[in-house]
């Protein structure tokens, strides 16, 4: 299987196979590669006529495509979407017709071992191909399998650095931190974010913190973590805009009630570490999130309890539990263990 790294080295030194499949959880690094690969393919091409796009096509419609000589090119692109014979784990309608493409498959994974030297074909899976299949292991034997996997943290940032570069622009590591935590890690979204944060900087060559808080699209759990910022400090008339805002724009209920208590948990493991003397970058590792992150957790945790952390963690776990269990309808869940959330935190800062 090859990285999304070798799959560029391999661009830059002009060492193309004649048979791609891409795959893998991160569709927007997959689609710039595919944009990488097409600019390669058919640099020379003056007609823009040697590219075919097929949507799951039968063996007959992808040969025929396959054999067709390019014009006034050296080659041509066939790219091949929404492929069933790739896919695995379908039932009914789609089940049946996967499997009666089980001949085309077999003809097909036959088929690329013998590609003409003027077509490259690829390809292009939403989320992770099944690896049984007989055509992903011939791909897989020719080496062309390609994995798109999620950047972790560090790639990220150094990807929102190299982007925002495009732009003239500068941002720190801890700002970029900031903007994953703010906008999600989805790259489709932290793509359009740059560009509001690159046309919204004016000027400056620097992206600032404040530019994040001012124009970026805050995620759902950036909102949470604005939720639980109110119910610390027992602000009930924001606690409630926020969590009527987030229910307006569809969240579900069980949904906001698993990341509340997430940020509960992550409050109580701040708590006990940071009073164990443990220094923030080992707290930050200790629980697998960003030093930005924690950094914002710390003060929230400070005026806490543990005891306090921990009974507010237990009420959101069984109110989580009365739900699925039947005892608690869905509806008002939520907002009942917000109002005893803020009710339990105004008696502790009574006392």
């Amino acid at each position: 299987m090859m990285t999304r790294e070798e799959f560029y080295q391999s661009l830059r030194t002009s060492n193309l196979l004649s048979c791609y499949l891409f795959e893998g959880e991160e569709e927007y690094t997959k689609e710039s590669a595919l944009r990488a690969l097409r600019e390669t393919v058919l640099r020379d091409d003056l007609t823009g006529l040697n590219v075919t796009v097929l949507t799951d096509p039968d063996a007959d419609q992808l040969i025929a495509c396959a054999e067709t000589l390019p014009m006034m090119a050296e080659r041509r692109l066939v790219l091949v979407k929404e492929c069933s014979m790739l896919e695995g784990g379908k039932t009914g309608e789609e089940g049946e017709k996967a499997a009666s493409k089980g001949g085309a498959a077999d003809r097909i994974a036959e088929y690329v071992t013998r590609l003409p030297s003027t077509t490259c074909l690829v390809f292009h899976v939403k989320g992770k191909a099944n690896g049984v299949r007989k055509l992903h292991k011939q791909i897989a034997r020719l080496g062309g399998v390609v994995s798109f996997d999620k950047l972790d943290q560090g790639l990220l940032i150094k990807w929102v650095a190299k982007e925002l570069k495009g732009y003239g622009k500068q941002i720190d590591r801890y700002t970029a931190e900031q903007l994953i935590f703010a906008v999600g890690q989805d790259m489709h979204r932290l793509h359009n974010e740059l560009a509001k944060l690159a046309a919204f900087s004016g000027d400056s060559g620097t992206v600032t913190g404040q530019d994040v808080a001012a124009i970026c699209t805050k995620s759902t759990e950036y909102k949470v973590f604005d939720l639980s910022d109110a119910l610390v400090r027992g602000n009930a008339a924001q606690a409630g805009r926020l969590m009527d805002e987030m229910l307006k724009e569809g969240e579900q209920r069980l949904m906001l009630l698993s990341l509340l208590q997430r940020q509960y948990r992550q409050l109580l493991f701040v708590k006990i570490l940071s009073a164990a003397g443990m220094p923030l970058e080992t707290i930050s590792r200790q629980l697998g999130v960003a030093p930005f992150i924690a950094k914002k957790l710390q003060p929230l945790a400070q005026p806490f309890a543990a005891e306090a952390l921990y009974q507010a963690l237990n009420m959101l776990v069984e109110t989580e539990f009365a739900v699925k269990s039947g005892q608690m309808p869905e509806e008002g869940a939520l907002e009942q263990a917000v109002y005893r959330l803020i009710a339990d935190r105004r008696r502790e800062m009574v006392s």
